[in-house]
């Protein structure tokens, strides 16, 4: 008995300890999806990726790094697909940051305009990969401008450089923002100013092998003023039906507006008389229900009116026959029927 209860004791706790190192241990090795397989990318550069990063889609996780090996002087990269997710021949990979500590991750998308051919199991990617852009590098560039701004602002320049870097157009604009800020507060300072330039040199040469996304963007930009250009007659037609338009409502509004006026004045006139007649409407209330319970019995013989007085008083005036004087004639014993 002296061993059975600290046993028991020992033996929860070891379950408990278990379960509890199980979860934590599923959490952090975040284990994908079962049914896989297995595809290849080549990059010139593969820095800061690592086996066990994850693969994505559209932001969502559908696999992950298998093995890095250098073959012909490039970055041969395995990874894992779920089953479930196809592969095209129009499939393209390139290297993401996740956060600005370094890790990274694979990101595959669908180049517009290339065929929709599956790729089997084991296929290489046919499309050209993205390398992964050296931040650290490009961060410490900025070095001595990070040295005057605070944390909010460092973090938030980062974040916004990086964006740009990897292809983001959207963070384009507020980083350009952000930079015209701080230009503001650096006008004085040349020492600051001349040592950011001499340490970006590394980073203008790693921003030239980015030279096909920033030609794509100088296109697609080209495309949309085009665009723009060329529909600039639909959309001044655009802008004059819809100046038409408002006149036409205008003008109605115009016409109706002393019929509004007399239908407000006339509501105005029914609401008083309303109110004028609230007593009797009142009375009306009260009675109506009563008149309505006797009203089948009045009907329930047929096409006729079945009426049974109880008192009847005919008076014409208070001489001739004053009131009470007829319906004292034949007694005031009633049928069983006034009862």
């Amino acid at each position: 008995m002296s061993i059975r209860k600290p046993l028991i004791g020992f033996s929860l706790f070891a379950i408990v300890a278990l379960l509890l190192t199980y979860t934590i241990w599923s959490t952090l090795m975040r284990t994908g999806p079962r049914h896989t397989h297995e595809y290849t990318a080549v990059f010139h550069d593969s820095s800061g990726l690592a086996s066990g990063d994850d693969v994505r889609m559209a932001g969502v996780r559908v696999g992950r790094v298998s093995s890095l090996k250098l073959e012909n002087g490039k970055a041969r990269v395995d990874f894992t697909v779920d089953s479930s997710q196809s592969i095209y021949a129009a499939t393209k990979a390139a290297i993401r940051y996740q956060n600005l500590i370094g890790q990274r991750y694979i990101q595959l998308t669908l180049v517009d305009g290339q065929p929709r051919t599956p790729l089997g199991p084991g296929s290489r990617l046919r499309q050209p990969s993205e390398d992964s852009f050296d931040v650290t590098r490009l961060l410490a560039g900025f070095q001595p401008l990070f040295d005057t701004l605070t944390s909010e602002q460092i973090n938030g320049l980062s974040q916004g450089l990086i964006a740009v870097f990897q292809g983001d157009q959207v963070s384009l604009t507020n980083t350009v923002a952000q930079i015209s800020t701080l230009a503001n507060d650096m006008a004085n300072r040349d020492q600051v100013i001349g040592s950011i330039v001499t340490h970006l040199s590394g980073v203008m040469r790693d921003l030239a092998r980015q030279g096909t996304q920033m030609s794509d963007l100088v296109k697609g930009t080209g495309d949309l003023i085009a665009s723009l250009n060329s529909n600039s007659a639909a959309f001044g037609k655009v802008v004059t039906d819809v100046g038409r338009t408002a006149a036409g409502f205008g003008a109605i509004l115009g016409q109706s507006q002393s019929s509004l006026a007399r239908a407000g004045a006339d509501a105005a006139l029914a609401t008083k008389k309303l109110i004028g007649l609230g007593p009797k409407l009142d009375r009306a209330a009260v009675e109506a229900p009563v008149f309505f319970a006797h009203f089948p019995m009045v009907m329930g013989q047929g096409a006729h009116l079945n009426i049974y007085a109880c008192e009847l008083d005919v008076a014409i005036g208070d001489v001739l026959l004053p009131p009470g004087i007829i319906s004292k004639i034949g007694g005031t014993a009633h049928s069983e029927a006034c009862r």
